[in-house]
């Protein structure tokens, strides 16, 4: 593969050796940990276009450790460097001398505790966990919501790292070289051996300054926690490390460079939508387990109304910030799938989706933000026993299709009035048009439905931005990618197929 006038600057090669100033396709690998799968790209860039090829894909679930949900640390390590090697061999098999670079994002909040040998002390316990009850109200009486917010523009999620700390019962008697690192940057000490904080996911801690150029002490202090255990902070396109060097021979992969991206998954995903100039501000719907909506802004709003609102502030790549509302999205979906086929059906959601686009409209509705929708389990029955009927006769919904339309419908006028509010609070225009990316970019019923209730152009894809982002930051970190303003939204859109939905007449 050649590519003249694209170079690459770090260290390629499976044994290690430097291709600075070397012509041709750059190959890196995005590691993308979502919160129920994961996965590792191989990701070519060549000629002004990304090509993503699928190395490793792998599951992702909660399990009950020690009285807590938690994830399989070890279960996910063991998948990403099966990723790697995988990711490695496709790049020879692409006729180049293997990985330029590595990239880790995940998704946001949650930590490890790491010894002074960088062991990990404990499970890493997952944010739908109950142990945060009641934590936020309890800060709140030491430091007033008013106050947490303008300090650092995060919504007080229950579950906040800054909460999740102050629950936390391991800190105490930690020897000297502790530290706490979120999952990425957990990832990336394992592959270097080195301790970073990457700023977007830091900025969902509830723990940073709303600037981001440092930790909010007195948050910290209130919390009980030592700022001492947070590890310095790592911008997207500074290089971590390298691959140390027994682990690069036992993935064969050499001691490529571990290259900072936005390791919160939602920045590398905001970066890779495919927006134009004139679409500023970005509209955009991060649409996965979560559906994250807002705008992408120079800074954040960090007034009463926007916090009153429920609305963030969370940190993105090149100093942008993404103020947006987080909705339980197809999450909802997804776990009322799972109870039907732990009751013994057979359920395939592209099947489903067609059997819901064919339910009638405008029966039923709940409320996606309810906090009673984020724990796991018997998700079709408390969809069921919450959903309000606006028309027919008054029962609730009792077929699946009739259930999945209720959240699809509840989702679109739940988008409408949260996009309507934030560039209310931002004093922005709505937009043109909104960009949906992620796995529902897939949802073209969901996509209707939003086009329908907003009255603006939806535009689809890419679906895999994640890990497009994650591999645009890298590209760029090694030259492949152009430095200028807009360059790796340019790419985007000659890479990505995406979809236009107009909106239909109402």
């Amino acid at each position: 593969m050649s590519a003249p006038g694209i170079t690459a600057t770090g260290v390629a090669a499976d044994g290690g050796a430097a291709v600075s100033g070397a012509p041709g396709a750059v190959a890196v690998a995005a590691v993308d940990l979502g919160a129920t799968s994961g996965r590792v790209m191989l990701g070519l860039v060549e000629d002004g276009r990304i090509t993503l090829l699928p190395a490793h894909r792998f599951e992702n679930r909660l399990e009950e450790r020690d009285g807590h949900l938690s994830w399989d640390v070890g279960a996910l390590w063991a998948e990403i460097r099966h990723g790697l090697t995988r990711a490695s061999a496709l790049a020879r098999e692409q006729g180049l001398p293997g990985l330029s670079s590595i990239g880790v994002d995940s998704w946001a909040v949650d930590y490890g505790i790491v010894g002074p040998g960088g062991d990990l002390t404990g499970e890493v316990i997952a944010y739908r966990d109950h142990r945060t009850d009641g934590v936020a109200d309890a800060l709140a009486a030491r430091v007033p919501r008013e106050r947490q917010f303008a300090l650092t523009g995060i919504a007080q999620q229950p579950f906040n790292t800054l909460y999740q700390l102050a629950a936390e019962d391991r800190l105490t008697d930690l020897p000297a070289g502790s530290g706490v690192l979120l999952v990425p940057d957990l990832v990336g000490l394992l592959l270097t051996g080195e301790r970073r904080t990457e700023r977007t996911n830091a900025s969902t801690t509830g723990a940073l300054l709303a600037a981001g150029d440092g930790w909010a002490s007195e948050l910290l202090d209130a919390a009980g926690v030592d700022p001492t255990l947070l590890a310095p902070l790592i911008t997207p396109g500074e290089q971590l490390g390298t691959v140390l060097p027994g682990l690069a021979r036992e993935l064969g992969i050499g001691e490529v460079p571990v290259v900072a991206v936005g390791s919160h998954d939602t920045a590398s995903a905001v970066l890779a939508v495919p927006a134009r100039e004139e679409d500023a501000p970005v509209a955009f719907i991060s649409s996965g387990t979560w559906s994250l909506i807002g705008l992408e802004l120079r800074a954040p709003v960090l007034d009463e109304a926007a916090r009153e609102a429920g609305f963030t502030n969370e940190g993105g790549a090149d100093g942008t910030v993404r103020f947006l509302k987080n909705v339980s999205g197809m999450w909802l979906v997804s776990e009322a799938i799972r109870q039907w086929e732990e009751d013994g059906a057979r359920v395939e959601l592209e099947g489903l989706l067609a059997a819901a686009a064919h339910a009638p409209a405008d029966r039923f509705r709940i409320d996606p933000t309810d906090p009673a929708f984020l724990a796991p389990g018997r998700m079709a029955d408390r969809v069921r026993a919450a959903a309000t009927v606006l028309s027919g006769d008054d029962r609730s919904p009792s077929t699946p299709a009739e259930l999945v339309r209720c959240i699809l419908e509840s989702l679109a006028e739940t988008y409408r009035d949260e996009l309507t509010a934030a560039c209310r609070l931002a004093r922005a225009p709505l937009p043109l048009r909104l960009h949906v990316v992620g796995g529902g970019s897939r949802n073209a019923l969901l996509n209707q439905l939003t086009a329908d209730a907003l009255g603006v152009e939806v535009v689809a894809g890419p679906m895999e931005a994640t890990a497009l982002g994650n591999v645009a930051v890298q590209a760029r970190a090694l030259g492949a990618i152009g430095p200028e303003p807009g360059g790796i939204r340019a790419v985007i859109r000659e890479s990505a197929e995406l979809e236009v939905f107009a909106p239909r007449s109402q």
